[in-house]
């Protein structure tokens, strides 16, 4: 009979050892968004005190409920070495700060891209449809989960996740994509100098060629947030729909890339805002 006070001992001893693997990932991750936001702790203060709007509204709540909702995934964690019950409930708690955690840092990218498009309100408006359709897409991530106990116990562990989950925490990379191309064509428009054809265009998009100074830096950071989450978003995929890689190890990156897409997200606002970007 498996030790009581071990719940992990309930899994086999390659499922234990991927579980704490996984955990230790979202530990990982948690300690760096941490640090992050100590590091930042003097502009975020400076931040605070200047005037609120949506926007650093968004900003502070992307920060913090990103960090709750990896305290609280961690959590979890330590409902595996303590017999508290009611996983059920506890579960949809824990999951349902996920839907705030991304739908706050692709707002910060919207308002980005609402402030570039600033006299264009079809374009405005279509992609704040496509945030709602985010947000209604990420509220499925805590109906597609289902917490249950582990063994005879009162441990917790999902026992249910639905595939949805799966493709629906990706869907931030894709509304980031639309974001981040609509944002680039747009600086390409107002170029010091007319593309001559395709290729210029590409040189344009890509190295900010011929646009004015502040253009160009917001072009070059918006390319940096986007390709560090793209790699991100690419390793989740991998791990996530992979046929050899282990159940346990599947969320594996899920973690990690949450807290980068908002690192990188509240990094470019904060920059843009602060007046680092010249």
């Amino acid at each position: 009979v498996p030790n009581p006070y071990t719940p992990l001992a309930y899994l086999s001893p390659e499922q234990a050892y991927q579980t704490t693997v996984t955990n230790y990932a979202s530990v990982g991750a948690l300690a760096v968004l941490i640090w992050d936001i100590l590091e930042n702790g003097v502009a975020d203060y400076h931040l605070f005190k200047s005037r609120f709007n949506i926007s650093l509204i968004a900003y502070f709540a992307s920060r913090y409920v990103a960090m709750g909702a990896t305290i609280l995934v961690l959590w979890v964690y330590l409902q595996i070495r303590a017999p508290t019950g009611h996983c059920l409930a506890f579960d949809k708690e824990v999951n349902s700060w996920c839907p705030l955690a991304i739908t706050c840092s692709a707002l910060l990218f919207f308002l980005r891209l609402r402030a570039v498009y600033n006299r264009n309100r079809i374009v405005v408006a279509i992609y704040l449809a496509l945030w709602f359709g985010l947000l209604v897409a990420a509220i499925l991530i805590p109906l597609g989960v289902i917490g249950g106990a582990l063994g005879p116990q009162d441990y917790c562990e999902d026992v249910f996740v639905s595939n949805t989950v799966s493709i629906v925490q990706l869907t931030p990379l894709v509304y980031d994509t639309l974001v981040f191309v609509a944002i680039s064509w747009r600086l390409c428009r107002i170029s010091s100098v007319e593309p001559a054809g395709p290729r210029e265009t590409f040189q344009v998009m890509l190295f900010g060629k011929h646009l004015p100074t502040f253009a160009k830096s917001i072009l070059l950071d918006g390319q940096l947030y986007y390709l560090t989450t793209l790699l991100a978003g690419v390793t989740v995929l991998i791990l996530t729909y992979s046929p050899g890689v282990p159940g346990p190890l599947r969320t594996l990156a899920t973690d990690p890339y949450r807290v980068i897409v908002n690192i990188m997200a509240c990094r470019v606002y904060r920059r843009t805002r602060m007046g680092m970007i010249r």
